[in-house]
């Protein structure tokens, strides 16, 4: 009430004003069935949600982030030196690859989950994954089954029907349908026999679990991860996790096998070439003895042969290393022509070793940001520049040790040159085998020094374990997350008091008429003279019958009481002509001005009712009394008092003078002097003068009237007059245009600061031709001004 005051104050409010807590609720207690309404209906809706909301369960698992181990050694050392990153895997990398849509995709795809299962209980949806009892193997999904569920109606003998197709089909039929090319198969023991069948977008399945998984570090300053997962199916939970695991699990040891494979791949293909020409030297050697019929050879050829066989194997580790070199560098000057990274198992240097580990794990680094971050993301650019700082120092350790291994190569090349200048001093048949066989020797060599990196390589492959360890295997609350029945009661309690308290003061902020008599009295700064509550009349009940009786008790007969009580206090106590008036029609100037003279008259005094509401007259037909003659003939000089006045029948004291004939000019007859002749005349005559005056809002009659009397009533009619209309009757009562200002209070509804609880009075109602269509039922009563 306070603040519904304050917004639409006009005027100055008082100086001090005080709360009032009782008609503070009373304006909501007027509201009562909104509440009687919310509450049912809040609870219902509270019921529905819970029987129709499928349960959310939530799967959990904890994983242990292994922090890397810190390599030792000169080439770490002057690794550390030449790159200033630090490699080791971060939570926020590892979180970021958990929750990636690359990872996720492949759970949903290897799960199946892009076609989902379902069923009606009652009101609630039932998710039937893992316990379906038909499967679906979709070969082509067409955009319509992405949009439109298909319905399986089971029936007997392992046949189906789909939706409302009147067709049958038998499970393991593969079928062409709207929704594409598949197949229905039988699936787990179910009663269901009625199976709703949901196609997915793989990617908007992808995003959708994306949003139901979170990935949080478990305690502060440690490696644990905790991978939480909200599902309507416990068992999808549990699966989900499990399998994000084992994928995650996957893709890291393929990127930390990449290298060891790679490896291996070209000694396998180095194999299978000396292999062959080991086969080719051996077949030469066999030839040459049995052709030659040689059997042994001499000391010194066996001496040149030994020395010749040591040197070239110094040759070939050296021109097997300058391969792996040129195979360095080409990777390093175009890796988007390679997508494998060069094996650095073959290559004893360990500067050039430690680049290539670091540069390496900065690509790996850079695909795994590129899958959870933007192209142009800050990180990403820091990680290409040292990229391109670690493949410069690739580029010049590569030409470094390719300058000195051309130095020994050389050297190793004027070493064999020698030899074979000794060797032309033995004789021919042993010369020509000792080259046969120098060329066996080699190839041996090189056949077991490959075998030997083989096996290293695939002992290093089969060692390579993952960087992650789980703690706990993935586990599902057996009671569901949501919705929370105690929240949602709760919450619909709160919302039935909620929403009719927003409602009723959305009504209150909105609602522009008068509904309270402390906002009448802070707005006006006007007294309220007395409070006017309803009549009610049954049907058939005469219009006059409304009017004051002295027998009666009914409340508004005590307040009409009351109001006549109180004309004592109007002025100095003098005042006998008194003009009832008003903002606007309908607000019952004509029930208060017609029951309030009864009231004098039944108090003895003697008392005429005027109607000088010369434009729209309406006091004779609620007295039932004739119209014919009026004010009008008197003020127009064609008839005098005692022609003019007539009893109401109701009081031998009250009498009345109608308007009369309704003239075209009522502004000029009340100020020919004519009115305050005829007020003069009656104040000699009669105790009271009462007048039933136009609306003072819409024509300037009254403003005429009140010049010649002695107070003035003024009424207000409950959840009738606008907040605005008191605007004028507080500048009335400023300005002091009319003497003797009080309110009157009518049709007061229910609360009232006199504890009575009426409707309002309307005039309209009061007409004789209103009937009710009940005998029993009652309605207000009043007059038309």
């Amino acid at each position: 009430m306070e603040d519904r005051i304050g917004n639409r104050f006009y005027g100055n409010p008082p100086a001090h004003k005080k709360f009032n807590l009782k008609s503070y609720l009373s304006q909501y207690a007027k509201y009562w069935y909104l509440f009687a309404v919310s509450f049912p209906l809040c609870f219902a809706a509270a019921y529905y949600y819970l029987q129709t909301t499928q349960p959310v369960y939530l799967s959990s698992t904890t994983l242990l982030i292994k922090e890397q181990e810190s390599e030792m050694g000169s080439g770490k050392a002057i690794m550390d030196e030449m790159v200033q990153f630090d490699g080791n895997k971060s939570l926020e990398n590892e979180m970021g690859i958990l929750r990636s849509k690359l990872l996720m995709g492949l759970v949903a795809k290897e799960l199946g989950l892009d076609i989902a299962y379902n069923t009606k209980d009652g009101m609630r949806t039932i998710d039937l994954y893992g316990q379906s009892p038909i499967k679906v193997n979709a070969e082509i999904v067409s955009p319509y089954a992405l949009a439109n569920p298909m319905i399986i109606h089971l029936v007997e003998n392992n046949k189906f029907t789909i939706n409302d197709m009147p067709r049958t089909y038998r499970l393991g039929d593969k079928l062409r349908t709207p929704w594409g090319l598949i197949s229905i198969t039988k699936g787990s023991a179910s009663p269901y026999r009625d199976i709703q069948v949901n196609f997915a977008d793989l990617a908007g399945m992808t995003r959708n679990m994306l949003g139901s998984l979170n990935v949080k570090v478990l305690y502060p300053e440690s490696t644990l991860l905790e991978l939480t997962f909200e599902d309507v199916s416990v068992h999808r939970g549990k699966d989900v996790l499990n399998k994000l695991l084992d994928v995650y699990v996957q893709t890291s040891l393929h990127d930390k096998n990449s290298e060891a494979s790679n490896t291996l791949k070209f000694i396998e293909s180095r194999l299978g070439l000396i292999t062959g020409e080991l086969q080719n030297v051996e077949k030469d050697v066999e030839v040459y003895k049995k052709s030659r019929g040689l059997t042994d050879i001499s000391a010194e050829s066996q001496l040149f042969l030994t020395n010749i066989t040591e040197n070239d194997v110094k040759l070939n580790e050296i021109n097997t290393k300058i391969n792996i070199l040129e195979s360095v560098d080409r990777f390093i000057r175009n890796p988007e022509a390679s997508k494998r990274p060069p094996a650095t198992y073959m290559i004893d240097d360990p500067i050039l070793v430690s680049l290539l580990t670091k540069y390496n794990e900065l690509n790996l680094q850079r695909e795994r940001y590129a899958l959870t971050t933007e192209a142009d993301n800050p990180l990403v650019e820091t990680i290409s520049t040292q990229m391109n700082e670690t493949r410069q120092g690739i580029l010049e350790n590569v030409q470094n040790l390719r300058r000195g291994m051309d130095v020994t190569k050389s050297n190793l090349e004027g070493i064999n040159t020698r030899f074979s200048s000794g060797l032309r001093s033995i004789p021919r048949k042993e010369r020509e085998y000792v080259g046969i066989k120098r060329q066996q020797t080699i190839k041996e060599n090189l056949y077991l020094y490959l075998l030997q990196k083989r096996e290293e390589t695939a002992l290093a492959y089969a060692s390579t374990v993952t960087d992650s360890r789980l703690i706990d295997t993935p586990m599902s609350s057996s009671v569901p997350i949501k919705p929370k029945r105690s929240t949602i009661w709760i919450g619909s309690g709160l919302a039935s008091i909620i929403f009719p308290l927003i409602l009723i003061n959305l009504l209150l902020m909105l609602d522009t008429k008068v509904n309270d008599r402390q906002e009448i009295e802070e707005i006006t700064q006007t007294a309220i003279l007395g409070e006017i509550g309803i009549m009610k009349k049954k049907r058939g009940q005469k219009v006059s019958e409304s009017v004051f009786k002295i027998g009666s008790r009914s409340k508004v007969s005590e307040q009409v009481r009351a109001l006549r009580t109180n004309l004592q206090y109007l002025g100095d106590g003098k005042c006998r002509v008194i003009m009832i008036t008003s903002t606007i029609s309908n607000e019952g100037k004509s029930f208060i001005s017609s029951n309030l003279a009864a009231s004098l008259a039944y108090s003895d005094k003697r008392v005429i009712l005027l109607g000088l509401d010369l434009r729209k007259p309406s006091l004779h037909e609620y007295l039932e009394i004739s119209n014919k003659t009026g004010v009008t003939n008197y003020l127009i000089n064609k008839m005098e008092i005692d022609e003019l006045v007539q009893n109401t029948g109701i009081h031998p004291k009250f009498d009345v003078i109608p308007s009369g004939p309704q003239p075209p000019n009522p502004s000029e007859l009340l100020t020919n002097g004519r009115l305050n002749t005829l007020i003069a005349e009656l104040r000699t005559r009669y105790d009271y003068v009462l007048i039933d005056s136009p609306p003072y809002a819409l024509v300037t009659d009254s403003a005429l009237i009140s010049e010649h009397t002695d107070a003035n009533l003024y009424v207000i009619r409950y959840n009738y007059t606008l907040l605005e209309h008191l605007r004028s009757v507080r500048e009335l009562k400023l300005t002091k245009r009319i003497a003797n200002l009080s309110i009157v209070y009518n049709g007061v509804n229910g609360g009232s600061d006199y504890g009575y609880g009426y409707g309002y009075f309307s005039e309209a109602n009061a007409l004789p031709s209103i009937e009710t269509t009940t005998a029993s039922q009652e309605e207000p009563l009043g007059t038309a001004s």
